[in-house]
């Protein structure tokens, strides 16, 4: 699911199936095959079978969150870490958006540059083509690549799904990132410069490509976050403006400062 490009992505190991493979082996240690018969109820379904086999090699292999010895599979990280679903969601975002050679972090880099024309392609097949066509790297993107990383990228926090389409709202991914790094640069609650902000979320969000103007995704999940009171998004007159990508009618399209509620981190 995110080895290093060109090796695909896969449907099989969802967010839930790996997170619960690490559960089962933080409870007891097991043998793989003690894992494949406890997630698919002892049935030998060749299917199930596969898609436990993919979740295990994602959890061991690419997640580093368990390990092996000699026979048996257990934990390898902290058990705060599978211990809710936003631990492990901000345990794995910290380790696939810092891994930039693989084929997840490339097309998630494309797809949140596209802004509103996403909505054009309309499918995932098409999605996939056209990524294929413009970034030489991914020219054997297939479908299924792209099926199996819906998944995680509304997990992960880069947009909702909506039918055969994500919608761009990077707000969860936004909140995380706020909530536990906000501080080593910044105060909760205090106004800040919209640049200084700005140059400093760079660095946390390399997936994002920031130039005159931010991306829809980013946009939309600074305006969620403002709506719902976890961030305040100001216009000074004699500040130069942050753009956001232009939506009418919307109150807000720029800003000069923010501040960060410390209620983001409840």
């Amino acid at each position: 699911m995110f080895k290093v490009n060109p090796d695909g992505m896969r449907m099989e190991p969802t967010p839930e199936r790996v997170l619960s493979v690490c559960r089962l082996v933080a409870h007891k240690s097991m043998t793989r095959e003690e894992v494949r018969k406890a997630m698919t109820l002892g049935l030998n379904d060749g299917n199930g079978v596969t898609l436990i086999n993919a979740s295990i090699e994602v959890a061991l292999k690419e997640l580093s969150l368990i390990k092996a010895e000699n026979e048996n599979l257990m934990l390898a990280v902290d058990p705060s870490v599978i211990a809710s679903s936003t631990a492990f969601r901000r345990y794995v975002s910290s380790r696939v958006f810092s891994a930039k050679n693989t084929t997840f972090y490339m097309f998630t880099r494309w797809l949140i540059s596209q802004n509103e024309r996403i909505f054009g392609l309309k499918t995932w097949e098409n999605l996939a083509k056209t990524c294929g066509a413009e970034i030489k790297e991914m020219s054997t993107l297939p479908e299924n690549a792209v099926l199996g990383w819906r998944f995680w990228a509304a997990f992960l926090g880069i947009g909702y799904l909506s039918g055969t389409m994500i919608i761009p709202n990077m707000k969860l991914r936004l909140e995380d990132i706020l909530a536990t790094t906000y501080t080593e640069k910044f105060k909760f609650n205090e106004t800040i410069l919209a640049q200084d902000f700005i140059l400093w979320l760079s660095a946390k969000m390399p997936e994002v490509e920031i130039g005159s103007k931010l991306p829809l995704a980013l946009s939309a999940a600074l305006r969620t976050l403002h709506d719902i009171g976890l961030i305040k998004l100001e216009t000074w007159s004699d500040s130069p403006p942050i753009m956001l990508y232009y939506v009418d009618g919307d109150p807000i399209n720029s800003f000069t400062h923010i501040s960060v509620k410390e209620a983001i981190n409840s």
